[in-house]
Parts: structure tokens; sequence; C-alpha cells
């Protein structure tokens, strides 16, 4: 059962994020907000569901799948090593400490939310 909780809370995570990359395709940025974006909202609502749900069913669908489906390790890591072999060294570090420093207060906000 935890397998299908999961699962279907990362598929419905991961297609709201892909849908949300493509919207994006079409903003002519030269730095990865999108990304930063939604690993910064998912952080937050990561911690509202880590606050206020106390079904542990639920929270797996929530928290590990869906939060985990929307938010992306791989995909900063990428942009992070683009800005980096670009020589964009700036931009790289910015990155880097918004997505981890905001995303780090957004948990803790939604936890107080």
């Amino acid at each position: 059962m935890t397998f299908l909780l999961v699962g279907f809370g990362a598929s419905i995570g991961a297609f709201i994020r892909n849908e949300l990359t493509l919207l994006s395709q079409k903003i002519k940025i030269d730095f990865p907000i999108i990304t930063l974006l939604i690993n910064i909202i998912g952080a937050l609502i990561l911690g509202i569901f880590t606050a206020h749900v106390h079904n542990g069913g639920l929270l797996l669908f929530l928290g590990t799948g869906f939060c985990g489906g929307f938010t992306t390790f791989g995909t900063l890591n990428m942009e992070l090593s683009q800005l980096w072999f670009q020589r964009r060294f700036f931009s790289c570090f910015l990155y880097f400490a918004l997505t981890y420093i905001i995303g780090i207060l957004g948990f803790i906000i939604g936890i107080h939310i």
C-alpha cells in the first residue's frame, strides 16, 4: 500500500512540475527561476504537510509522494553544473544559496502556518 500511495502522489507532483516547466519555456530568462520556485514552493508545502497531516498514509502520499515528485534535486544539480561549466560562477552560487536558504526557510514557515 505504501508503494501505491507514494507512487501515485509522486506521479501527480511530477506531472504538475512538468507542466510548469513546459510553461516556463515560453519565458526567456537566463536563470533557472522556475526550478528555484518549484523547489521553494515544494519545501513550503512540505512544511505545511509535516506540521498538519497526522495520518501516516496521507503524509506518505502528500509529503514523500507529491512533494518528492514535485520538487527536483536532479534538475537542480544539472542546472548548477551547467552554470558552473558556462563559467557563470556568480549565478551558480546565487542559485545554490537561494535554493537552500530560502528552501529551508520555506519549510520552517510552512511548519508555522
